[in-house]
């Protein structure tokens, strides 16, 4: 079953772009019902009406109900992220516009900035993050609201784009938990730090892997007036040593890591190596990039960052000698190491952060000063997944000898765990101002905290 065939929809979970795909189908003439299953009881005439088809995204816990009754009828089902395709190639919205499309565990936003940066001042680019959706070429910069990373909203950005009369050349896009299958380049940044979704019946990591398959599906089709055939699959070198069941067979895909075969960081020259990547245009190159990072120790977060960001944009046939090798920086809310008020502020407070992170920040952090202060725990007004509890505990027990002081933010928190240096704030930007009043200049002050930026 697909949209073409079906005449009464029912979609699935307006919190994360029901009605912007509700939307869509009714300007293409679909009788199509929203149902809210978070909120709502469940009411057997929602299927009265003779349903040809559910809309649901792949987080949705098969338990609600609602699923439970559409599978029990036999109706079909189809992802979110697979109708945005659909969509996207019935009102053929990217007819001009080359796709990049960003997902996995750990890093989206940060390597969706340094594709980004990589195409400044050569090219018309439209970026949409979780932190930020703006269109930016050598003559303007246009911000749009913020926007959030469920896959319907890659039709909201496009459909604001095109009442701006914006006209972009590359279309960078952070999509959550996997691949729709509309780019020209699809990466899956990391599948570390993996996570529970659908009520806890399946990894993340799973559903982003499964999510390839929306490229295999298209590959011989004819999307937007491109072959498909020319698509690339840009993927961290992990995924050559998974088991021979996690199906990329038949697509073009390049690796990238410290042992790729088709990219990889010299850090200590600032160089990135290339052989036998394969671009959108159906060529194959190899050589070696010059680039200038700013200054500052990043770890592993920005290696990897950077070799998926490079990957990506010499996979979308951009020429080596096109790619903007001036000074890259590292982006905000991601690892950022900066001065505030005299301490070095390390920030890694955002919507995707986890507190595994803090072992690796925290070697960091010692090349700055052995004075440290951590800021960890949520602004829970601001994100879906929150901090597990027992987790912080542990971490808080385990951080306590390394730092003068430990702040926790999220009111939920207060109270709860005990430690003489621990303290409480109900915001982040309370905990850093009390961070730099209750440090000397040259601390460093680890921000992680998870927070929508």
């Amino acid at each position: 079953m697909n949209i073409k065939e079906a005449s009464k929809i029912l979609v699935l979970d307006p919190i994360h772009g029901a009605e912007v795909i509700a939307e869509e189908l009714e300007e293409v003439g679909k009788e199509v019902e929203i149902f809210n299953p978070y909120r709502n009881p469940f009411l057997d005439q929602t299927f009265s009406k003779g349903l040809d088809l559910v809309i649901a995204p792949v987080h949705l816990n098969p338990n609600f109900e609602v699923v439970k009754q559409a599978l029990k009828r036999e109706i079909p089902f189809m992802s979110h992220h697979k109708v945005v395709k659909e969509i996207a190639v019935m009102k053929n919205i990217f007819a001009d516009t080359k796709v990049v499309e960003v997902t996995g565990t750990v890093g989206k936003t940060a390597v969706c900035e340094l594709i980004c940066q990589l195409l400044k001042n050569n090219f018309k680019v439209l970026s949409h993050t979780s932190s930020l959706t703006r269109f930016k070429s050598a003559e303007e910069e246009v911000q749009f609201p913020r926007i959030g990373g469920a896959p319907a909203n890659v039709l909201k950005v496009m459909g604001i784009a095109s009442e701006k009369n914006l006209k972009p050349e590359i279309a960078v896009f952070e999509i959550s938990l996997g691949l729709t299958g509309i780019g020209d380049v699809g990466v899956i940044t990391s599948l570390e730090a993996d996570y529970r979704i659908a009520g806890g019946t399946k990894d993340a990591s799973t559903t982003k892997i499964a999510s390839i398959q929306n490229y295999a599906d298209a590959e011989a089709e004819e999307i937007e007036g491109r072959n498909r055939r020319s698509a690339v699959i840009v993927l961290p070198n992990s995924f050559a040593e998974m088991p021979a069941d996690i199906e990329v067979k038949g697509l073009n895909t390049n690796f990238f890591g410290a042992t790729a075969k088709n990219l990889w960081l010299d850090d200590t020259e600032h160089k990135v190596l290339f052989d036998g990547l394969k671009t959108v245009n159906g060529d194959s190159i190899s050589g070696g990039i010059k680039f200038n990072f700013e200054a500052g120790f990043y770890g592993d977060y920005y290696r990897n960052g950077l070799e998926a960001a490079f990957c990506t944009v010499l996979s979308l046939g951009i020429p080596p000698g096109e790619v903007n090798t001036g000074t890259i920086s590292a982006v905000s809310g991601r690892l950022k190491v900066e001065k505030r008020k005299g301490r070095f502020l390390i920030d890694n407070s955002n919507s995707g952060t986890k507190l595994t992170f803090v072992d690796e920040i925290t070697e960091m952090a010692r090349r700055y000063s052995d004075k440290m202060i951590l800021i960890v725990g949520e602004e829970s007004e601001y994100v879906c997944e929150g901090v597990n509890e027992e987790e912080l505990k542990e971490v808080v027990a385990n951080a306590a000898r390394d730092f003068v002081e430990i702040i926790i933010v999220g009111a939920e928190f207060k109270d709860k765990i005990e430690g003489k240096t621990v303290f409480f704030s109900d915001t982040l930007d309370a905990a850093l101002e009390k961070a730099v009043s209750d440090s000397e200049e040259g601390s460093v002050i680890i921000s992680n905290v998870k927070t929508w930026r």
